[in-house]
């Protein structure tokens, strides 16, 4: 998707976002659907869906909000640990609540882990990945209809040497 021209380097897109688009990340790292985002900020969903698949600014504001919550997370979950390896020491002896220390140092990576949310945080290398993306599209496409050409050319010409006697 275009962006605004950036006013000191017109040459560079601007990807600052509006108050509706950062409130609509918000929505979303809370996880509000598309739909329910839309009507809080009062836009179709269609438009939410654009900002969140087409959008290179919105898309790397997005992915670095969602990986600040994660960092947030995460460090809640790792201050719990030294808790949660006491209870599992407890249980060695004899005490309840391992199934709850374990889940909490799943949590925290040191036991099974979850991955951690990814994605580019930067709009400059999220348009042009997008940008490679639609070329390698465009190319297909041409690829596609030149063999379609090809094909048709070549039936045409066998057609016409059946027709002299040549083949």
């Amino acid at each position: 998707m275009a962006s605004k021209r950036n006013l000191t380097n017109p040459d560079a897109p601007d990807w600052s976002l509006s108050e509706q688009q950062l409130t609509a990340i918000d929505l979303l790292v809370t996880g509000k659907t598309m739909q329910d985002t839309a009507d809080a900020i009062g836009v179709q969903r269609p438009t939410v869906s654009q900002w969140v698949n087409h959008h290179a600014g919105f898309q790397a504001a997005l992915n670095r909000r969602r990986q600040e919550l994660w960092q947030d997370l995460t460090d809640g979950l790792r201050a719990l640990a030294p808790k949660a390896v006491q209870v599992l020491a407890q249980a060695l002896d004899g005490d309840e609540a391992v199934s709850v220390a374990i889940s909490v140092l799943k949590c925290c990576g040191l036991y099974g882990g979850i991955a951690a949310p990814r994605g580019e945080t930067d709009p400059q290398m999220l348009a042009a990945a997008m940008q490679l993306a639609d070329d390698a599209r465009q190319h297909a496409a041409e690829d596609a209809a030149l063999t379609i050409s090809r094909r048709s050319y070549d039936r045409s010409l066998a057609g016409l040497h059946s027709g002299l006697g040549l083949a």
